[in-house]
């Protein structure tokens, strides 16, 4: 990737190599295939790992089907191709909502791919802001239109509301698309 990339630059415009990245990230496949990208702003690490993904994720996934980035990762090419070989591999995709996440650019970027490849979205709002004001900010692919709404869940008022219903859509999406089940590779 370029400097002067952006991330919505750099996920739509660089290739995708599965071998390459088989290479690149020995074990990433195995432990992403098939499992949940967690999109978010690393100032929300905590409030997420707290209110769902121990409370709900870790029942359902073990701790190496879903992935979060962390933002001490430093940005370099290598884990930007990181994010990009688990945004393929993952087939189900979760967004964590917040003021941050809605400045974020790597957020929008991989909501905006999410949307392009037809991903199962379940959003989570930790504040007031929400999914119509993380659309608004990102460029919608041609076929998606702004009332096609995913499940949005509210961690930020009602967390026990928002964990049974977060946890019901997600044992959904895993009775639909069984980890694993996929057996071709993007």
């Amino acid at each position: 990737m370029r400097a002067e990339d952006t991330p919505r630059d750099f996920l739509r415009n660089s290739e995708f190599n599965p071998k390459r990245a088989e290479t690149e990230f020995p074990n990433a496949r195995r432990l992403t295939f098939g499992g949940l990208f967690v999109s978010h702003s690393g100032v929300d690490t905590v409030p997420i790992r707290e209110r769902i993904i121990l409370p709900v994720v870790f029942g359902r996934l073990p701790a190496d089907g879903f992935f979060m980035h962390s933002g001490g990762s430093g940005g370099a090419d290598s884990y930007k191709r990181l994010v990009q070989a688990a945004l393929h591999w993952c087939d189900k995709f979760m967004v964590a909502i917040s003021r941050h996440a809605v400045q974020n650019k790597w957020v929008r970027a991989e909501v905006e791919w999410a949307l392009e490849h037809r991903r199962p979205i379940l959003v989570a709002r930790l504040d007031e802001f929400g999914w119509l004001d993380l659309i608004a900010e990102i460029k919608l692919p041609s076929q998606v239109r702004p009332d096609d709404r995913p499940r949005e869940f509210d961690f930020n008022s009602d967390v026990k509301h928002a964990q049974k219903g977060f946890a019901t859509a997600l044992d959904e999406l895993l009775i639909r698309f069984p980890r694993g089940g996929r057996e071709r590779l993007e």
